[in-house]
């Protein structure tokens, strides 16, 4: 195994700024995956607001409005620690964000400031280190940004501040027919001295005497939510109570003692996987930096009841501001989770698959009502709780609409007021826009999640998380695609009238539709298989896949009919033309059946097939547009494309072409969603590109063995190595140095076969760690292994060598990169302030 210092090579990543913030969406993330926010500063304060994931101010029940005055989610209070005079400013300051500590310090003129969010109790923890000639009073204030109660139809949001030992307390809760939610922010100076001033109504300032040295400041959270299905947060007393218990153990105990065990939280996670890179330019290593960046942020927000909203997550800093409001779309949210699964950081999506498992149950009626199927159709667009379930004399009307057998407009002023914040029936039933619209008729979001999930399965081989987790999720949406498509006069089912996703609307045979059946009928089929359940099913599933419609091709004249929808003629089509015409948002749909529906990968090998998908990404038009300058408003999947394809001497324009298309700021986020909806999404996108291009562990055809590859599509002039988890449950470590890969070692989890491409194409010797040494030979070594044990792969005649440790010097400044291509285009970007 290769020797690696952690804590260096993390702090590679590590946020650094040499100039104050110029907006409050600049500031650095801290949390603890269910509270977090941002940490800025102007030239005399500290500021911070307190999000959860969590706080909802609403629930699908809601009457009014998506993206009304009430449509908001997460903010708990605004924070301002005012340490009077021009201290955050001049040659002196400097913020650093320490990421594997997940601890932000900040150096002004005679003052230090370092704090956390603790990753085992939901309290900030802040100390201020005021070492002036002339010590300040330190004013924390606590403040709410609407006005003490707001009453807007049936919806009620109210607030009150309490005072509590040394501190105070401010309690928000939302009501509006049967939904209640709550939270409570509690903060405390740990000084004596303390007094509490009443600037306003809607502020309290806890104010502790000069002092030189260091005083601790606390401040916790608690949430209360009720779900539709009857899952409840505690009670509002109790809540309360939590907050204040946390606030009470927290004082009790020193800033080294609270950081220390939060420390070793984090020294825990990243020490599982590693990725390290040394290129000439040093864009390598900058692509490296926003891998753990992204990982960061997710261990920061995604360890509560409900997984981050992509828009702002817990990081929003203007109050209730957040553009997109607080519905969950399934393509913004999923990209912050494909990386997990080889990064071995798999707990993290818990709360993602939590809440759609969830929805499960409203989505099987969505089926019901909204297409009049069986099965489970979980909307693009939802609330936390799921798709509205519609009174039934309604949810006919809906059905009426969605299948063409009446229009928007002749909706009952009852069904048209009771569709309008349900995101997908609001899209369904807009009586302006025409039967179509971005999200109305797209159907394939289900079957993303379901084989999400099956890569979780096959990550970990947990056969629970297969019961209960993975099988209902690919079970009900298969059924919900078999009952939906129609068997045609030439004996192939064919679905009509779908979106491909937002791109293309009410199409026949959608290329994504037809990968999503082919990408998880195979896995439900060996699913229940493995289960031993629903024999009946699995034959009627294998029917359906043998007589799926084929995709639809370029030549033909229905596909060619579709403005926008043909690359060439012997290329896939993305459909063929129905009553919508044109493009609407571009996204590379030809692409879907390699991602993320798996039915190509470099494991196929069928020649005819394999020229269709490297065609297809020579005209897939985004990459040719980014390489020179495009910008990006959505986060596209192309990149990982490519790399599912073997484009090894490309990733490091695709890499520096992407980034720099989302104008990030300089904490690595950008404002593509727009204001306070600042995004990681293409984080997410670059950290699963570049661990495809180190480790890729795909099957042939969706649902057979999968094959381990090392390299698949890494650039010669870039070294690397890396420790990720494969699937299989195999945790693989090699390293590549001047194109030669110089070992491949595996740790065995569950036992499985490993079969794993050979590197060296010569015959090899597998070392079982003080094991014995077995020959293999051959394109695909082939052997057995045991839960627990370690292997070692070296091509015969090599000595196994011993590695220094990975232990890169410490930065200082912020990163930046810059590469120009042939074209002459120069991408750039910094992480960091200089």
């Amino acid at each position: 195994m290769l020797p690696v210092d952690y804590r260096a090579l993390i702090s590679q990543a590590d946020l650094i700024y040499h100039s104050p913030v110029e907006q409050s969406v600049e500031g650095q993330p801290i949390g603890n995956g269910r509270m977090g926010t941002l940490v800025w500063t102007t030239v005399n304060a500290i500021h911070c607001q307190i999000n959860r994931n969590d706080v909802f101010a609403l629930n699908r029940e809601h009457l009014g409005q998506q993206f009304d005055s009430v449509d908001y989610c997460g903010g708990g209070a605004a924070i301002t620690l005012d340490l009077g005079n021009e201290v955050f400013c001049g040659e002196v300051f400097e913020q650093r964000l320490s990421l594997y500590e997940a601890e932000v310090s900040v150096t002004g003129n005679g003052v230090r400031i370092r704090c956390f969010i603790s990753a085992v109790t939901d309290v900030l923890v802040l100390e201020v280190d005021d070492r002036r000639e002339k010590p300040q009073p330190v004013r924390l204030s606590v403040s709410m940004w609407r006005e003490p109660q707001v009453k807007t139809g049936a919806h009620v949001a109210g607030y009150q501040f309490d005072e509590c030992q040394d501190g105070v307390i401010l309690v928000q809760r939302f009501e509006e027919g049967d939904y209640h939610g709550a939270s409570a922010v509690a903060a405390q100076v740990v000084r004596a001295g303390i007094t509490i001033a009443v600037p306003n109504h809607r502020s309290r300032t806890i104010v502790a005497p000069a002092n030189n040295g260091p005083t601790m400041i606390l401040i916790s959270s608690a949430a209360s939510l009720n779900f539709t299905e009857g899952l409840a947060g505690p009670p509002l007393k109790e809540m309360k109570a939590t907050a204040l218990k946390v606030l009470q153990e927290a004082s009790d105990r020193s800033y080294d003692a609270l950081v220390a065990e939060h420390r070793g939280w984090w020294s825990n996670f990243w020490s599982r996987t590693f990725v390290q890179v040394e290129s000439k330019d040093g864009l390598g290593e900058f692509m490296a930096r926003l891998r753990n960046l992204h990982l960061y942020n997710l261990a920061a927000t995604s360890r509560g009841m409900l997984p981050p909203k992509w828009n702002g997550s817990l990081f929003t800093t203007e109050g209730d501001t957040r553009r997109w409001g607080s519905q969950f779309w399934v393509w913004t949210t999923e990209m912050l989770y494909f990386p997990l699964f080889a990064a071995d950081a798999i707990e993290l999506t818990e709360p993602y698959f939590s809440m759609y498992l969830r929805h499960l149950p409203a989505c099987q009626k969505a089926a019901q009502q909204r297409w009049g199927v069986s099965g489970a159709f979980f909307p693009e667009t939802t609330s936390f709780d799921g798709p509205t379930v519609l009174p039934d004399d309604i949810a006919v009307e809906c059905r009426d609409v969605l299948l063409g057998q009446k229009t928007p407009p002749e909706l009952s002023a009852r069904a048209f007021a009771l569709c309008q914040f349900d995101s997908h029936l609001r899209a369904a039933t807009n009586p302006t826009a025409g039967r179509y619209t971005w999200i109305s008729h797209l159907v394939s979001s289900g079957s993303e999640l379901a084989v999400q999930a099956w890569w979780r399965y096959r990550y970990r081989g947990e056969q629970e998380w297969l019961r209960t987790g993975a099988y209902p999720l690919l079970r009900e949406t298969v059924e919900f695609y078999r009952h939906l498509v129609r068997k045609g006069d030439d004996g192939c089912y064919h679905l009509d009238g779908m979106n491909v996703h937002e791109d293309f609307w009410g199409v026949k045979d959608g290329i994504m539709d037809l990968a999503a059946l082919r990408g998880t009928v195979p896995l439900a089929i060996i699913a229940a298989e493995r289960l031993d359940v629903d024999a009946e099913l699995r034959a009627k599933w294998q029917e359906l896949l043998d007589n799926l419609a084929p995709y639809p091709m370029g030549y033909q004249e229905e596909s060619k009919a579709l403005s926008g929808g043909v690359l060439a003629d012997d290329v896939w089509a993305a459909g063929q033309r129905g009553e919508v015409d044109g493009q609407h948002n571009p996204e590379d749909v030809w692409l879907t059946p390699v991602f993320p529906f798996e039915d190509w990968t470099l494991e196929t090998r069928e020649g005819k097939i394999d020229d269709i998908v490297q065609r297809a990404l020579d005209l897939a038009p985004w990459m040719p547009a980014l390489f020179t300058g495009a910008k990006l408003g959505t986060a596209i999947r192309t990149p990982i494309v490519w790399c599912r394809a073997g484009r090894g001497e490309q990733l490091p324009a695709l890499l520096a072409s992407y980034y720099a298309a989302f104008t990030p700021l300089p904490n690595g986020f950008s404002l593509f969603e727009g204001q306070q909806a600042h995004s990681v999404e293409h984080l997410g996108c670059i950290s699963t590109v570049l661990q495809e291009a180190l480790l890729q562990s795909l099957s042939p055809r969706p649902g057979k063995a999968e094959v381990v590859s090392v390299f698949p599509a890494w650039p010669k002039e870039w070294d690397a190595s890396f420790r990720l988890l494969a699937r299989g449950g195999f945790l693989v470590t090699s390293a590549v140095r001047n194109g030669e890969v110089e070992f491949v070692a595996l740790d065995s989890r569950a036992g499985e076969t490993c079969r794993i491409r050979n590197p060296w194409h010569q015959p090899c010797l597998l070392r079982e760690l003080d094991g014995e040494v077995t020959e293999l030979e051959g394109e695909i070594l082939n052997f057995e292994t045991e839960k627990g044990k370690h292997y070692r792969l070296l091509p015969k005649g090599k000595e196994h060598s011993q590695h220094q440790i990975i232990s890169p010097p410490k930065v200082t400044q912020a990163s930046s990169y810059s590469l120009k291509l042939p074209n002459g285009t120069v991408h750039q970007s910094t992480l960091g302030r200089k």
